[in-house]
């Protein structure tokens, strides 16, 4: 079969919707584990517990992106590409188990390098984080945790890279399991004592999981022997491309960590905790989606890296269902908020509606910017990568984020959300028309300005005083939307 026949296939609007299906139905059960961890952990913790676990986990996320070396995306990138995303080649199962060999043994030495980190610093981080050292015997015990969650970074690229969907999706729901069946009864039997043996279980648990669906998927990997100089040069190519990847990435770790400090600075603990709920809330809502973009569409990218025109169909089209999926989520989010609330944790963080229906306006807009930030990446433009992620990315985000919390409060950093993802729109698609020539679609962009206007007029709508007006108008516009969706995905589907 001739490659462009094959890649029209493999691109088409069913298979990427049957990529981001496959992927979904998974993630939607491992979003209800979350969702009821999170009820417990809300419940049992409160918000200032809530507000320990984020710090913890904000100030750890740095440490394992620099122990990382950016290696996850640079090996689901390496992978692919051994799989063949050359089109004028056909490489054999043993490319493919010397990619993954030379993988592991890198993230290896990664892992311990994450580990001896957090032990090294874990005063340090105690002192920086909480203005105390009553937290750095648990950031030493953290160290564990770090280990076993740079090597299920690890094993993730691998199966992402091997586009082993199904395996893939239900280690991530059997580790998220384990983790509520686990984490509960310690945060019921110790309070906040259990925060980090809760957090040290999740990540052996899941690794293990990756780990042995990684075995089933490509026995051969732990037979196959590599001559050393083809391990160098693999692992160059891999860590040259995470490196960048790595300092973009923490950057974006470090800005977050630095907001929950400005936070506990200008606020408290309490508001880090309101604000990580919001975050929580939002982002599992709509994380089907997100997760299915990274999991299906940045292979699929990867293998177009030499042709700007497969480039832009591959983008145009992951714009158009992603927006129709988006859409009404947003909108129901909006709608749902003290719904959700009120469910999913208590009635101390109501305060956060508005928040998290900013959040929700937001999250639209970064739905639009998440298949253009992939492009440069996928490319291997390490210097664009770096420039638009680290450089730009992160400049917008901490100044939004401290300056409207600075005047807004909570509700703020929702409003930061919203400027922070609009500006990378605008951003990404100037800098990736004038580089590569990427071009949205006439019709990609009429979907796109049709769908936005249903989503900023439910907004609105929560913003008037009469509140039966307001949902009135919100729920209409909600069967508006799905209507319109509906009909676009079912159109595209039959093409």
């Amino acid at each position: 079969m001739a490659s462009g026949t094959t890649d029209s296939q493999e691109n088409s609007y069913r298979s990427i919707m049957r990529g981001m299906s496959a992927f979904g139905s998974v993630q939607v059960l491992q979003i209800v584990i979350n969702v009821v961890r999170g009820k417990f952990v809300a419940l049992l913790l409160g918000p200032e517990g809530m507000g320990i676990s984020q710090l913890l986990v904000s100030s750890t996320n740095t440490l394992k992106q620099v122990a990382s070396c950016g290696l996850p995306l640079s090996i689901v990138r390496e992978v692919a590409a051994a799989r063949g995303a050359d089109d004028s080649t056909e490489p054999t199962t043993l490319d493919v188990a010397t990619v993954v060999s030379v993988a592991r043994r890198v993230v290896r030495y990664t892992a311990l390098g994450a580990m001896l980190l957090c032990i090294v610093c874990s005063g340090l981080l105690s002192r920086i984080t909480f203005d105390n050292n009553m937290y750095t015997w648990s950031f030493a015990a953290l160290s564990v945790m770090m280990l076993f969650s740079v090597l299920s970074d690890g094993e993730m690229s691998l199966l992402q890279g091997l586009h082993e969907v199904k395996r893939l999706s239900k280690a991530s729901l059997v580790g998220a399991l384990v983790g509520l069946v686990a984490g509960v009864p310690l945060y019921w039997v110790f309070g906040y004592g259990g925060i980090v043996p809760a957090m040290i279980i999740l990540a052996v648990a899941t690794w293990a999981f990756y780990r042995y669906n990684m075995r089933r998927a490509l026995p051969a990997v732990t037979t196959v022997s590599v001559p050393r100089s083809l391990q160098w040069a693999i692992a160059r190519r891999m860590l040259s491309l995470g490196v960048v990847l790595m300092a973009g990435t923490v950057l974006t770790t470090l800005v977050g960590y630095l907001v929950n400090m400005w936070v506990r600075a200008l606020g408290s603990v309490g508001d880090v905790g309101l604000f990580q709920a919001a975050n929580t809330i939002a982002g599992q809502y709509v994380a089907v989606v997100f997760t299915a973009m990274s999991l299906d569409y940045f292979p699929r990218l990867s293998a177009a890296i030499s042709d700007n025109a497969r480039m832009t169909v591959i983008v145009n089209r992951q714009f158009d269902l992603v927006g129709l999926v988006i859409a009404p989520l947003a909108i129901a989010l909006m709608l749902t908020a003290p719904l959700l609330i009120r469910v999913l944790t208590s009635e101390e963080f109501m305060a956060v509606v508005p928040l998290v229906r900013w959040m929700a306006l937001g999250l639209f807009l970064r739905a639009m910017a998440y298949p253009l930030g992939y492009i440069s990446f996928a490319k291997g433009d390490k210097k664009l990568y770096f420039c638009l992620e680290g450089v730009f990315g992160c400049s917008v985000m901490l100044v939004a984020n401290c300056l409207c919390y600075w005047a807004w409060g909570l509700v703020g950093l929702g409003v930061a959300m919203v400027i922070v993802h609009a500006l990378d729109v605008a951003a990404y698609y100037i800098v990736n028309h004038r580089v590569y020539g990427y071009r949205i679609d006439r019709s990609t962009l009429r979907l796109m300005l049709l769908l936005s206007l249903p989503v900023l007029l439910t907004f609105l709508a929560t913003l008037l005083p009469d509140i039966r007006l307001g949902y009135t108008l919100m729920t209409l516009l909600l069967l508006l939307t799905l209507f319109v969706s509906f009909r676009g995905i079912r159109s595209r589907l039959r093409n």
